[in-house]
């Protein structure tokens, strides 16, 4: 497990939590922060050696004391401190290639209150290697274990790495699993044209039960501790997805990775802006 810290509350908190993810995995947790020396150098290009200690000592202590802060708070031993020079998105995805599940806070330092995703977290979301929990900026206080973990289905290929993921934060948090797959009569409509009166919509709509019902039906089997829920809603994915994160303690999304220049979508984008709880991205290749 990997969490970048800054020095902010935020990010200190997500510290705290990837501990919590840390310890029903098994794992051990790598507190990092990324400053970025070229930036310093460029900034203070007539610094000398003194100078450029004491930030190094900075960045350390910074580390170091939100290392120990998770240790006093979690009692989790398993914890280590490290100082990365590099720009602070590259210096994560690198970590990606080869952590468990990357931690991260939506908003660090210097983030205004309605900016919740920073360009730290959008950038990390948007190509890590692995899966990346983006944290909300407003602290969440309901207990482990009392709300469902959430998994948006699409009903397209993907979707067992997604479950797979969702099944496995399910079961460490020994909750319930909530599948819901989303699905907006709109967007037919436009590619139906003149055919639209003639569409049965109970019958869509059975169908779009039937995607949902056959992607979750492995899990069930391979995972028969896990209680899963089935929740088709006629609804656009954002709204859904929204509306479902008030609920739950976790909610899983997956994102198709479109090379380093791509934006994300906006589905993506309005759950990681708006949702009430930590957004889990499981990466996917098309």
């Amino acid at each position: 497990m990997v969490v970048g810290v800054d020095g902010s509350e935020s990010s200190t908190r997500a510290a705290v939590y990837a501990a919590g993810v840390a310890r029903r995995r098994g794992l051990g947790l790598l507190v990092v922060h990324v400053t970025p020396r070229k930036g310093i150098d460029d900034a203070l290009p007539m610094a000398g050696p003194e100078i450029r200690a004491r930030f190094a000592d900075s960045a350390t202590a910074l580390v170091e004391s939100a290392a120990d802060t998770v240790r006093q708070t979690t009692g989790l031993t398993d914890v280590g401190a490290e100082v990365i020079d590099d720009h602070p998105v590259d210096g994560l995805l690198a970590l990606s290639a080869e952590a468990e599940v990357i931690v991260i806070g939506r908003r660090g330092v210097g983030g205004l209150p309605g900016m919740i995703l920073g360009s730290t977290a959008g950038a990390v979301v948007q190509q890590s290697e692995c899966p990346v929990i983006a944290l909300p900026d407003e602290p969440d206080d309901a207990e482990p274990g009392r709300q469902p973990v959430v998994v948006g289905v699409e009903g397209r290929p993907g979707d067992d790495e997604v479950l797979a993921f969702a099944v496995a934060e399910a079961a460490a948090r020994r909750t319930d699993l909530v599948a819901l797959h989303a699905w907006q009569e709109v967007a037919m409509v436009a590619a139906l044209g003149a055919y639209q009166p003639l569409v049965d919509w109970t019958a869509v709509e059975e169908q779009e039960q039937h995607v949902l019902t056959d992607a979750v039906a492995r899990w069930r089997t391979e995972a028969p501790g896990v209680a899963i829920r089935e929740t088709v809603a006629r609804d656009r994915a954002t709204a859904a997805l929204l509306a479902a994160s008030d609920a739950a303690e976790l909610l899983v999304v997956g994102h198709r990775h479109r090379g380093r220049l791509a934006r994300l979508g906006s589905t993506m984008n309005g759950v990681l802006h708006r949702a009430s709880c930590p957004v889990a991205v499981v990466p996917l290749r098309d």
